[in-house]
């Protein structure tokens, strides 16, 4: 195999991996490693595939392999911290999440900040986690999973004020997004602002009329009337 044709390898192994059919992505994979066994771009898919197949200690393996490659590889970082925290390493998960983020060239640091709010909210920590949480959608303004962490943190510190701040600018930021709409649309009810919300409530069914959310909103219209 020539190198031209493992980087079409590596192609096809990638969109395996986001059809999440890890088994042929790590069959390409293996072929690939035969003739670039070298690339650390090789060992961050076979430690996507290995997660998809929940074998954490061989993901965890690829994903330092691919670091000792390249230690500037944000991404590798972040999915070794992912892999620790799933098997319960929190502190090494934790130093692998700062490690992503000290790395200027990390064009997605959102993930890694949402990641360190999700260990800090498992760790019972919940103003790191909302700190974090907050800090992933200044990194990116249209990360859907950053605004409904954040939300859900106010709301269970009983910050009812601030979790309604951050649904609307996430639905705002992402006004295509029922399941922010729908968010931002029940703290409006909750905040007394009725009209407001079945205004938010209409737009979740306009969006996507066959949703659970726009289900939810025919719920919340009825109660309404």
């Amino acid at each position: 195999m020539s190198l031209p044709q493992a980087e079409v390898r590596l192609d096809l192994a990638e969109r395996y991996l986001i059809e999440n059919e890890p088994r042929p992505a790590l069959e390409q994979l293996q072929q690939v490693k035969e003739v670039s066994p070298d690339n650390p771009r090789l060992y961050f898919n076979m430690g996507l595939a290995h997660t998809g197949m929940e074998d954490w200690d061989r993901a965890a393996r690829d994903f330092e392999k691919a670091l000792e490659l390249n230690p500037d590889y944000g991404e590798a970082w972040n999915n070794l911290g992912q892999v620790r925290q799933t098997q319960g390493r929190m502190q090494e998960a934790r130093q692998a999440y700062e490690k992503a983020l000290e790395i200027e060239e990390y064009m997605t640091p959102e993930f890694a900040y949402y990641n360190l709010a999700s260990l800090f909210q498992e760790e019972g920590d919940l103003e790191r986690a909302l700190e974090y949480a907050v800090g992933s959608v200044e990194k990116n303004r249209r990360f859907v999973p950053g605004y409904e962490l954040a939300g859900s943190l106010y709301q269970e510190l009983d910050l009812y004020n601030e979790a309604l701040r951050i649904y609307e600018q996430g639905a705002q930021a992402r006004p295509d997004n029922v399941r922010l709409s729908l968010a931002y649309a029940e703290e409006l009810v909750r905040a007394g602002r009725d009209g407001e919300a079945k205004t938010w409530f209409e737009q979740v069914i306009e969006q996507n009329d066959d949703s659970h959310e726009a289900q939810v909103a025919r719920d919340y219209l009825e109660a309404l009337r």
